[in-house]
């Protein structure tokens, strides 16, 4: 039997609000430095945090959806490269939950002991982003198998135990490898150049000739055709609302950012309504403004969660997914999108409206808020999701049913 010192934790916990005050305090001078936070997923793995989403009656968490994206908001707000290093492992874990099976069984296992799962999907090339055409390849190796392939955008898995790796089986179809990071042939770089979520380790994972036996290989069901995806509505839909998510706790990162610069403030300008910062209604006003935009993001984000966790639930053990409401899900994480990057990227330049020239000085960071929710909201920008959205509503048209969507 698990310790309570030693137990997943649980939402809304004191020792989740510790672990949570523990990452914040440390973020700032992480940025600062360049600083990598490999102690912090150390403490997170200590913790077994991944295994928030893991039902208590297996010994995890037991959190509702709905209350893991509220954790992601709160950690975002903490250390936004620290929630995003985290999105592949949840999303893992998501995925296998609706299962059945060994699948099922190691997703929980690997959860409880503290592993984390990082992302290894995306490629460079010409082929479009959200097909299923890999580069990365696996061959036959008598009963099992040898993975080769470079991969990049791999976030998190810098700091992971294992990659979830999809790649060309022999015969071509798309599979799933869960590698772990420390087997030979696996080098993970440090060569994510973004000028935002710089920590996150996004950057390349190459397999080289890394043996991966038959029970490695993970339940999945690629699309048949462009025309119908419907086993990929919830996984789209997650890692969109992820990503949305991180941006709502940047929102509230602002906030309090905005709040402790103002009081910072010694003066004013001669012409100000009032002498004293936090007492001038005009900088009270742009906090407001930053204040309910982190409000709205939230609930418009645990809104789609809802809509999520519906289809979920309907899906558990099921062969056939319910599309219609997949599909519905899809729909309300691109909205919340649509409607989050603009409140997001227009909060963050609010922040310099707050203070004077001071304000930009490199000693502050603020503008880290502005390079992490720019580099968030450009993952499948906003415009696709609103032209999709508006092709349902005025055409019918169901929504992709790859990638993000």
């Amino acid at each position: 039997m698990t310790s309570t010192a030693t137990a997943p934790l649980s939402y809304g916990s004191a020792r989740l609000a510790a672990l949570l005050a523990e990452i914040g305090d440390g973020a700032l001078e992480r940025e600062r430095a360049d600083e990598r936070p490999f102690a912090v997923i150390d403490r997170i793995r200590e913790a077994r945090l991944g295994a928030l989403r893991i039902p208590s009656a297996h010994g995890g968490g037991g959190a509702t959806l709905r209350e893991l994206f509220a954790t992601v908001i709160a950690l975002a707000s903490a250390d936004v490269n620290v929630a995003h290093i985290l999105r592949g492992h949840f999303s893992h874990v998501e995925e296998r939950l609706r299962l059945s099976g060994d699948d099922r069984q190691r997703a929980i296992d690997l959860a409880l002991s503290g592993a984390i799962v990082g992302n290894a999907s995306t490629e460079l090339g010409s082929e479009p982003a959200g097909g299923f055409v890999w580069q990365t390849k696996l061959s036959r190796d008598g009963d099992a198998f040898r993975l080769n392939g470079k991969k990049f955008f791999t976030t998190g898995t810098l700091y992971a135990d294992y990659a979830e790796v999809l790649a060309s089986d022999p015969g071509g179809a798309s599979v799933i490898a869960l590698v772990p990071t420390d087997r030979d042939g696996v080098t993970v770089l440090d060569d994510w150049d973004g000028f935002g979520q710089r920590a996150t380790g996004t950057g390349t994972a190459i397999f080289d000739n890394v043996a991966v036996a038959a029970d490695e290989l993970l339940q999945f069901s690629p699309p048949e055709s462009d025309a119908e995806r419907p086993p990929l509505y919830h996984s789209g839909a997650f890692f969109q609302l992820y990503v949305t998510a991180l941006e709502v706790g940047v929102l509230h990162a602002l906030r309090a950012d905005a709040v402790a610069h103002v009081h910072q403030r010694a003066r004013s300008f001669t012409w100000a309504p009032n002498p004293s910062p936090p007492d001038d209604p005009l900088l009270q006003r742009e906090i407001g403004e930053i204040a309910a935009a982190a409000y709205a993001g939230q609930a418009t984000v645990l809104a789609a969660a809802d809509a999520l966790a519906v289809a979920y639930e309907a899906d558990i053990d099921k062969t056939d997914p319910n599309l219609e409401l997949a599909h519905e899900a899809s729909l309300q994480a691109a909205a919340a999108k649509v409607v989050v990057d603009q409140l997001a990227q227009k909060a963050a330049s609010q922040i310099f409206d707050v203070g004077g020239a001071s304000v930009v000085r490199r000693s502050h960071l603020l503008d880290r808020h502005w390079r992490n929710i720019r580099t968030l909201a450009s993952h499948n920008p906003a415009s696709y999701k609103a032209q999709a959205i508006g092709a349902l509503y005025t055409r019918g048209t169901k929504l992709p049913g790859s990638g993000y969507f």
